[in-house]
């Protein structure tokens, strides 16, 4: 009877334990909607656990009042309250802190992030998403420390500039080389107005690495002197099929219009203008009061563009295979009239387990891109500008406007901007296709070998026709068609054999052996003809009289061997050496064989027994120092020979002579850097700080040498060859780098993240040929005017001109006390005059009142030549990007922040909109030109004693000058503050509930908003800071803002669904 009672007791006891208890389902999902297989869920302070099934779903019974944990490897854990709910579905954010947990790519193989050596930055899918990029380089500026990226062109699918720890090279390409899951890309983003990343569709991206120091960078040799940016694809995982679909609409618009007259204005200060010309008013300004605004030609030329695209992607597999298939679209129409964008991508990923030790892999990819850019960006920004604004876009009869014969004659170059853009057509079409095949075979736990096999083509076609047109008095006959056309192929055979062998508890080391060859052909076709009619585009139409053929092709090959070990001693000393020789036909025999080996190594102190007590603090603290020598061969193939090219052809037949002076011992530009940082983590990883300090010097730069021109090496004439290459030049850079990213708030519903990265870099041209040698840049637009000089001690592309000291408000201002009761002639007259300026008649035809006045830095009375001098350096002092992150339940908010500072620009369209002695259309603030008084107004007006400024005007603006008085000649008046602080971009989405759309089979819903380019704060007077340079890869005119066209501002809805 005992016993039984006890059984009863005992049973009544689980009843009613199970009655305070409840079953939990729910789905764990990451911010995709993609759900998360193996997640542990578990009861806080008990040994229950479960596991999400391969549809992420979970099933636990727990007390009402207790908490469930969730966890997974590469996600943060999270810790709920049941609170009487029966259904928990959970998001689990990426978890970059991780360190230990986290692999990154590095190219040709992976590293847990915590055995990194090497200076690597990464960006996650999760930021791409944020910041809705059209291209993917618009995700790096201010996201990587370390990495520059500005803008070549804001027309869509534009080119940009992007350096990575500053300009390595003069003459080669700087741009960093880009690796689509471990195939080197065959193109650059720095043409100005087509970008080789506008192929890829940024939706398709899991993560990207940045390799930054040559430790890291080495393994590319020769290809990697200017860093790699690496690309990781998304693949196919151990789940059921995954289907999603991603949309978004935007407007984009001009973010800022410069302040031009209207025609009331222009009126005023056009009859100003005649006034002190000596001509009559037109008579169409008799009465300017009465006139209106005119025409606004910003407002006519830019409109409000769109853009669209469409995403979709199927992703799943198991355990013996997975597949990965995306497709997607982009329709963009530019904010310029007859600009646009069109992309499609198609991508297809399969990696199939044949057998435990032999797996088989291939990635196809295909894209077909085309862009209109109708006008050149330069052309059309400067004509929209200078237009005047007494010009109708239209006439009565529907026709264009344009320039009278009668009124515009100096203006009849700018025409009607709306109606070139309208008309002209400049389309680029290019269609490539990409296989990516791979056998991995594992003999052994230990080691592998993948052999992979890459072919790439591309076709490109560019066809532009420009009409003939008659806008009014601006003519052009002739209409003109050019065609051209190139084929690119690349192919690549890689043999990798890595070894992963542990050696007891302690000692891990890997080993990775690897043969690579690449081999490349490029072709090129050109033909150019005139009309006499637009009616036939034809090429085939056009009259043979007048008609211009090319082309070329060429042939590279590299063969590449690499090595790469590492050795770790208990997770606290990392040693990684690398080494890759590479061979390039660039080069003579003798020279065509480079080296570059690294070595790196990391002190993981957090590890050491004697850290201990700061644990509970300090969570992790890794000290790095590197040092590694990589190589550049871009330089013209066969520089070496000489090559003979066609002269002349005409009635006495075909000429040829060498188009080059050979050099055979030119060799490889080595690039060596050395590198120290440290990486620390504390309060639980909220808190995270990478920090880099580096050296990194270029040597045996190749240049063309500088000889005179009698040596018959200069210009475009028949039979002139160009100057020899030469190793005679050395560039340093040096700088430090941090990113800071902090967890601020970490509550169930309610999340606060923030990071920032800071760059401040240094570059000093260290050795030219000669310690007096210079190498300059001539601006097109303006005369012989040396825009840039590149010199020993300096930094490259630095600006040369005149310093401005002022304006001449008096007779007085030209003159300096000589204290003996004499005056010198300090002005700018650009002649040989000194003496007494009551002496000087002749000082009025050449600079008067009103004028700027210019600098005499080697006090000779003289002002030429001698007393230019460097007047900024378009390379920024340091850059930044900060952003920050809020997650309430569902809603998220990031708001991203980047700016520059201390770097220069050249506004060449100041030395017209900033000049009161013009026809065109200037500034608002020109009417504040310097006005001319006399004190005795029936005197000689040409007596400078009589003359004076009025108070009132601007001190930068000169006066309206019978002749030209010099002062819109290149000066540092011209070369503008760039410094910048932007506000990005500003992003804010919406989750549905996962309860809400289990109903529907929907795993996943988000709706978003996005708008970029929101805001600038800057003193600049141009439409962007943000200038690139206007020659594409070019860095001697790096920060010459010629008329960029800037970057839209961009209104963007989305929706992204998963199933």
């Amino acid at each position: 009877m005992r016993i039984q009672l006890l059984i009863i007791l005992f049973l009544s006891t689980c009843v009613y334990a199970f009655g305070q208890s409840t079953q939990i389902e729910g789905s764990v999902k990451n911010t995709l909607g993609e759900p998360l297989i193996g997640v542990t869920v578990g009861i806080e302070n008990s040994s229950t656990v479960t596991k999400t099934n391969k549809d992420g779903f979970y099933t636990i019974r727990a007390q009402k009042n207790a908490n469930l944990s969730f966890s997974s490897v590469g996600y943060q854990s999270i810790t709920v309250a049941i609170s009487n709910r029966k259904t928990i579905d959970i998001i689990l954010q990426e978890d970059t802190r991780k360190i230990d947990e986290v692999v990154v790519n590095v190219g040709y193989g992976t590293m847990k992030k915590s055995d990194l050596t090497g200076a690597v930055s990464s960006i996650s899918s999760e930021s791409i998403q944020q910041s809705v990029p059209t291209t993917i380089d618009q995700v790096f500026q201010g996201r990587i420390a370390g990495l520059q990226m500005s803008s070549n062109s804001g027309l869509p699918g534009g080119g940009s500039s992007i350096q990575i720890r500053g300009i390595n090279s003069i003459n080669s390409t700087n741009e960093p080389i880009y690796v689509v899951d471990g195939v080197i890309m065959s193109g650059q983003t720095g043409n100005n107005d087509v970008n080789a990343l506008a192929g890829i569709n940024p939706n398709d991206i899991e993560s990207i690495e940045v390799l930054k120091d040559a430790s890291a960078s080495a393994i590319y040799g020769a290809q990697g002197a200017n860093g790699v940016i690496i690309i990781t694809m998304k693949k196919g995982k151990n789940a059921r099929p995954i289907i999603n679909f991603n949309t978004k609409y935007g407007l984009e618009e001009l973010p800022k219009k410069i302040q031009m007259m209207n025609l009331r204005e222009y009126a005023v200060h056009h009859n100003a203008f005649s006034d002190v010309l000596g001509y009559g008013h037109r008579t169409d300004f008799a009465h300017p009061e009465y006139l209106g605004e005119g025409t606004n030609w910003q407002d006519e030329l830019y409109r409000v563009g769109n853009l669209q695209t469409y995403d979709i992607a199927v992703r799943g597999g198991n355990t013996i295979s997975n597949y990965a298939v995306s497709a997607g679209y982009l329709n963009q129409d530019g904010m310029i009239y007859g600009s646009g964008f069109k992309r499609f991508t198609f991508r297809l990923n399969q990696e199939t387990e044949l057998r435990p030790w032999l797996k088989m892999g291939a990635v196809l990819n295909g894209n077909y891109t085309k862009q209109a850019t109708a006008v050149s960006s330069w052309s059309v920004v400067g004509s929209s500008l200078l237009q005047t604004p007494s010009i109708p876009v239209r006439n009565a009869d529907g026709t264009f406007g344009g320039p009278s014969s009668e009124y515009d004659a100096n203006n009849l170059g700018f025409s009607n901007p709306l109606a070139i853009a309208q008309l002209n057509q400049r389309n680029r079409t290019q269609f490539g296709g990409r296989g990516n095949f791979y056998l991995e075979f594992k003999p052994t736990t230990w080691m592998n070998f993948r052999s992979e096999l890459t072919g790439e083509g591309n076709t490109n076609n560019y066809q532009q026709f420009l009409p003939a047109y008659a806008f009014g008095a601006s003519i052009k006959s002739n209409a003109e068609t050019r065609h051209e056309k190139s084929f690119n192929t690349f192919w690549s055979l890689k043999n990798l054999v890595n070894f992963n062998k542990d050696f007891g508890k302690k000692h891990k080391t890997t080993l990775m052996l690897g043969h690579e060859v690449i081999a490349t052909r490029y072709e090129f076709l050109m033909g150019e003809r005139q009309y006499g009619s637009s009616e036939l585009p034809s090429l085939d139409a056009g009259d043979a009289e007048y008609d211009s053929n090319a082309g070329n092709s060429n042939e590279t090959k590299r063969v590449s061997f690499l090595a790469r070990g590492t050795y770790n001693y208990d997770d606290r000393y990392l040693f990684t050496a690398t080494f890759r020789r590479d061979g390039s036909h660039n080069f003579a025999r003798g020279h065509r064989w480079g080296n570059f080996p690294s070595a790196a190594l990391a002190w993981r102190v957090s590890q050491e027994r004697f850290f201990s007590p700061l644990k509970n603090t300090i969570d992790d603290l890794k000290f790095r120092v590197s040092y590694g020598a990589v190589g550049n061969a871009n330089v013209d193939a066969f520089a070496y020979q000489a090559i003979l090219a066609n002269t002349l052809t005409n009635n006495w037949g075909v000429g040829y002579s060498t188009s080059n002076i050979p050099n055979e011992n030119i060799t490889w530009e080595t690039t060596r850097s050395w590198n120290v940082g440290f990486d620390l983590s504390f309060l639980k990883r909220r808190v995270e700080l990478v920090f880099d300090a580096y050296n990194k010097i270029t040597d045996d730069l190749l240049l063309r040498l500088s000889l005179p021109s009698f040596t018959g090496t200069r210009g475009n004439t028949p039979g002139s060859a160009a100057p020899p290459y030469y190793n005679i030049g050395a560039i340093q850079n040096k700088g430090i780098e941090f990113s800071l990213n902090t967890h601020n708030i970490k509550k169930p519903d309610f999340n606060w993240r923030s990071g920032l990265v800071f760059t401040l870099n240094r570059n000093k041209v260290t050795r030219m040929n000669t310690t007096t040698a210079t190498i300059q840049q001539i601006d097109y637009s303006n005369g012989t005017n040396i825009i840039t000089q590149t010199m020993q001690g300096q930094p490259i592309s630095q600006f040369y001109g005149y310093k401005q000291v002022g304006r001449i408000n008096t007779a007085g201002d030209y003159l300096k006390d000589n204290g003996d009761g004499t005056s010198t002639v300090i002005t700018a007259t650009f002649k040989n005059r000194i003496g007494d300026i009551v002496n000087n008649e002749g000082l009025a035809t050449s600079t008067y009142v009103g004028d700027i006045l210019y600098a005499d830095l080697n006090q000779d009375g003289i002002i030429n030549d001698a007393d230019m001098t460097l007047i900024g350096s378009p390379l920024p002092k340091f850059t930044f990007g900060f952003n920050n992150t809020f997650n309430y339940k569902n809603f998220d908010l990031t708001v991203f922040l980047n700016g520059s500072f201390g770097h220069k620009i050249f506004n060449i369209l100041r030395t017209s909109l900033d000049n009161p002695r013009t026809y065109s259309n200037v500034r608002k603030d020109v009417a504040n030109y310097a006005k001319i008084g006399y004190h005795d107004g029936n005197a000689e007006n040409t007596n400078v004693w009589n003359a004076y400024v009025l108070p009132g005007s601007d001190p930068e603006l000169g006066r309206i000058s019978v002749r030209d008085a010099q002062n819109s000649i290149f000066s540092d008046r011209f070369v503008e503050d760039g410094t910048f602080l932007r506000v990005q971009n500003i992003a804010l989405g919406y989750r549905f509930p996962t309860k809400f759309l289990s109903r529907y089979n929907i795993n996943n819903i988000r709706v978003y908003s996005n708008l970029q380019n929101v805001f600038i704060f800057t003193k600049y007077k141009g439409y962007t800071p943000e200038v690139g340079s206007s020659s594409g890869q070019s860095m001697l005119r790096y920060g010459v803002d010629g008329g960029f066209v800037p970057s839209p501002r961009t209104y963007t809805l989305g929706l992204d669904i998963t199933f």
